[in-house]
């Protein structure tokens, strides 16, 4: 995996700045409350992170697997200096990037680049040899650490690495994160060719 241009990338992600609370809510399908208080952005991140961690494959309306271990989605979490940037891929091609500071990219199945790019880091993902036991919790990466969430039937699976292991070309999760890695590319070049794409496509604002 290339390190430093994801770095690179993620680092570009984040400087979009915070986040409105409205504009998650609309992508997200989580329901205003009209008399909460606006959102510290590490609120709006968890929210929308625990909602794929904790949702359901029925829940997201995605088709079944051929069976419940194999993965119909991956979130990866990469330790960034002081904060955590997680990458989303789900198998009808829905993608997200964001970060705990605030900014990021959410709903990128409207576009044709981005959709394929999700949907092949989930194909990637079923590759990969799962633990025998799904994760109970879902803690957050130290910095320079990778963890991968492994989205399934039977439960989210979790495999941990660090940036230096995940830079081996003979790393078991060395694939998926290329993968992953994909996700962001193509997010970075919608935005460098003027965020042209579907309704569905939505940049967090500054």
């Amino acid at each position: 995996m290339k390190i430093a241009l994801v770095i690179v990338v993620v680092a570009a992600v984040v400087a979009f700045g915070l986040v409105t609370k409205s504009r998650y809510q609309a992508s997200s399908g989580i329901k205003p409350d009209s008399n909460a208080k606006a959102s510290e952005p590490k609120d709006v991140y968890s929210g929308l992170r625990n909602r794929m961690l904790q949702g359901s494959r029925s829940g997201f309306s995605l088709a079944p697997t051929a069976k419940p271990t194999q993965p119909w989605g991956v979130l990866m979490d990469w330790g960034v200096r002081d904060h955590t940037a997680t990458v989303v891929a789900m198998s009808d091609g829905s993608a997200s990037v964001y970060s705990s500071s605030g900014g990021g990219y959410i709903r990128g199945i409207g576009q044709e680049s981005i959709r394929k790019a999700a949907q092949n880091a989930v194909e990637v993902a079923r590759g990969v040899q799962l633990p025998s036991q799904a994760a109970t919790d879902y803690p957050l990466p130290i910095q320079h650490a990778v963890f991968f969430y492994f989205l399934t039937d039977a439960g989210v699976f979790v495999l941990r690495t660090s940036e230096k292991d995940l830079g081996s070309p003979a790393h078991p999760l060395r694939s998926v994160g290329d993968a992953m890695q994909g996700v962001i590319t193509e997010y970075r070049l919608w935005d460098q060719n003027g965020r042209k794409g579907g309704s569905e496509l939505r940049k967090n604002p500054s």
